[in-house]
């Protein structure tokens, strides 16, 4: 037993040791330093941008939240039944790169380091296969932060934003646009 528990913790740290990274300004989210884990850039076709709004934020989107034994729909900024305050809001650049930022809703005055992507946020980049737009998500895979690389499809219908996380087994994530002061996403993406 002893034996498989240090096998597992070895191959464990072997997988983690793959893509080397470091910390961020916030000092605990970390990024990857190897640009391999950036490869697919190079299927990034500008012609994505047209469906994709750069100059805002596409927030989390609950689908179903409970409000007593009512289910409604709304922002996760402001489902105030659930005990987790954390949300998801994407951040696009016209290069092709993207974040996706960790918000917490306790705290909702907005300030710029909370869209800077030296001080926080997972990294990622567009690219194009098959007319589908896709994204390479460079985050957090374990509870033990090793990080790793998440496959994403994106799909855009107006101010409507559906990412589908290959093996989700939750199924697709909704956001929608939120226009927040352009001087708070005015930092650039340059991985």
């Amino acid at each position: 037993m002893k034996k498989s528990i240090f096998i597992i913790l070895v191959l464990i740290s072997t997988i983690s040791c793959g893509i080397k990274t470091y910390k961020l300004k916030n000092g605990h989210s970390k990024v990857a330093i190897d640009q391999k884990v950036y490869q697919n850039k190079k299927y990034f076709d500008k012609s994505i941008l047209k469906k994709i709004d750069t100059l805002v934020i596409y927030e989390e989107y609950n689908t179903t939240y409970y409000s007593g034994d009512k289910p409604v729909n709304g922002l996760a900024r402001e489902n105030y039944e659930n005990v987790n305050t954390i949300y998801g809001v994407y951040k696009f650049y016209g290069n092709g790169n993207f974040n996706l930022f960790m918000l917490d809703r306790e705290k909702p005055l907005l300030e710029s380091k909370m869209f800077d992507p030296e001080f926080t946020g997972w990294r990622g980049i567009l690219y194009s296969e098959n007319n589908v737009i896709k994204g390479d998500l460079i985050t957090q895979i374990t509870g033990m932060g090793e990080i790793g690389i998440i496959k994403q499809t994106f799909e855009f219908y107006g101010d409507t934003l559906i990412v589908n996380k290959k093996g989700n087994r939750f199924g697709n994530e909704i956001y929608v646009k939120r226009k927040i002061p352009i001087e708070l996403i005015k930092n650039n993406a340059k991985w």
